[in-house]
């Protein structure tokens, strides 16, 4: 193509019919379809949409008539995605995936993914690799997961064929626990700092309570700029991780085995200062909050907390940390969530802490089923509520059924309706009428239907 073309001219869907539409638009259709980014394995996190394939594949349009499928077959940029997982399982990879790879553009970086599937035979994972390993000055990002044979083929790459991977920006590594020495995972990590294109880094060894893989010094997080660590690590080795990423705007860090420090045993370290970081999340069994003692961010945006299991005793909500960190840092906050089995002590401590009242964005998730009349019962033991607490205090309405409750406040958008709120004093709850079918969701609309 030579240049954007005007499709608001042709009445797609509607008046013109699908075998006029000229090429070049029809191709622009297709792209604008295919909004295409590397499906991740690291936990789902609000602030971070999980790397997924989004958008129709290109099989779709090979369906719609002789005309789509001959456009869709020519626009070879619809080609230069491809992942393992897409395709059914009675399927033979290697021919299909070489295919498809053979229709995009000889010089278009790709974007790949290769994860295990209960139908593979053994080592059929390493054909898939060697064919997408042709590839290997296009990769632009890879996401890939590593049993002990594909681990030493990918090691054998990164050290023999580092100069060939100069596009490479987005590598995602998940190592499957079973057998893998942590000889092959350090093979691994001691080529990352050489990869100088590299910019999204993703390290997933979540072997439970095996250390095996973990690593205290990594060169490359000094240069990264969006970083995810899952990985079983000690109090003291994830604030090493966190210090090391002085260049980095995003980070999180994921750790759901159960490594305990006594506040009173808490390391000394020096403060570091991460002048870049704006989104952070520390996801940790204990201790996630504890770590702000050590840093200063005064950059940073969005701050994600959660406390995998203190049994709601408050020890994981230490708030005098947080209050430290955010006069520390000065930063620009604009959303807090915190998650964690909290108490109605602890909870009622967050909904009065100063510090939080002027952040435009808090979200306070629990997994309790009563949680929304949790809250209404703190508000009914304080006289003086509409003063005492933020002017609007909400029940989120979650993404889907299963999504934890919610309390908090938030800056609404104009569509979004509230079920349940406190504002001027004056209490909405309205959610007490939804029968009990719907109490694991309080959105609006579940409400209308029902009365309806």
């Amino acid at each position: 193509m030579t240049g954007k073309v005007d499709s608001r001219k042709f009445d797609i869907g509607g008046e013109t019919p699908i075998n006029e539409i000229p090429p070049e638009v029809l191709a622009q259709i297709f792209e604008a379809g295919m909004v295409w980014k590397q499906h991740g394995f690291t936990p789902e996190n609000s602030f971070f949409p999980s790397r997924e394939i989004y958008g129709y594949p290109p099989m779709v349009y090979l369906q719609v008539c002789r005309y789509w499928r001959e456009v869709a077959l020519s626009t070879s940029s619809l080609w230069a995605s491809c992942s393992s997982a897409q395709f059914s399982h009675k399927i033979a990879l290697v021919p299909v995936m070489k295919s498809w790879l053979a229709r995009s553009s000889p010089t278009a970086p790709l974007n790949l993914q290769l994860r295990f599937q209960p139908n593979f035979p053994p080592l059929y994972a390493n054909s898939i690799f060697r064919l997408l390993a042709i590839e290997v000055k296009r990769w632009r990002s890879m996401s890939i997961e590593l049993d002990l044979s594909l681990a030493q083929e990918f090691a054998v790459l990164l050290e023999e064929r580092t100069q060939d991977l100069s596009q490479l920006e987005e590598l995602e590594i998940h190592l499957l626990p079973k057998d893998l020495p942590a000889t092959i995972s350090q093979r691994i990590l001691a080529q990352i700092p050489l990869l100088k294109s590299l910019r999204h880094f993703t390290w997933v060894s979540n072997g439970r309570e095996s250390r095996d893989h973990v690593f205290r010094q990594l060169r490359a997080l000094a240069v990264l700029d969006d970083i995810t660590i899952f990985t079983p690590s000690l109090f003291d080795e994830s604030i090493a991780h966190l210090s090391q990423c002085v260049s980095a705007t995003k980070v999180r860090i994921y750790d759901d085995t159960c490594h305990y420090y006594p506040l009173q045993t808490k390391p000394i370290f020096p403060m570091t200062l991460l002048p870049r970081l704006t989104f952070l999340t520390l996801h940790r069994f204990w201790d996630a909050m504890d770590m702000l003692d050590y840093f200063a961010l005064p950059s940073l945006e969005y701050l994600k907390i959660v406390t995998k299991d203190d049994n709601g005793t408050g020890e994981g909500h230490n708030l005098s940390i947080l209050r430290n960190f955010l006069e520390r840092s000065k930063c620009p906050l604009r959303s807090l969530a915190v998650e964690a089995n909290i108490s109605d002590s602890i909870l009622t401590d967050y909904l009065l802490f100063p510090s939080i009242r002027s952040i435009p964005e808090v979200q306070i998730t629990d997994d309790c089923n009563n949680f929304e009349q949790r809250l209404l019962k703190i508000l009914e033991t304080y006289p003086n509520a509409e003063t005492a607490f933020p002017p609007i205090i909400q029940c989120w309405i979650p993404k889907t059924i299963l999504s934890l409750p919610s309390i908090g406040w938030s800056n609404l958008s104009n569509n979004e309706k509230l079920i349940f709120s406190w504002m001027a004093g004056k209490m909405d709850d309205t959610a007490k009428a939804i029968p009990e079918f719907y109490n694991n969701c309080i959105c609006r609309a579940c409400y209308d239907r029902q009365r309806s």
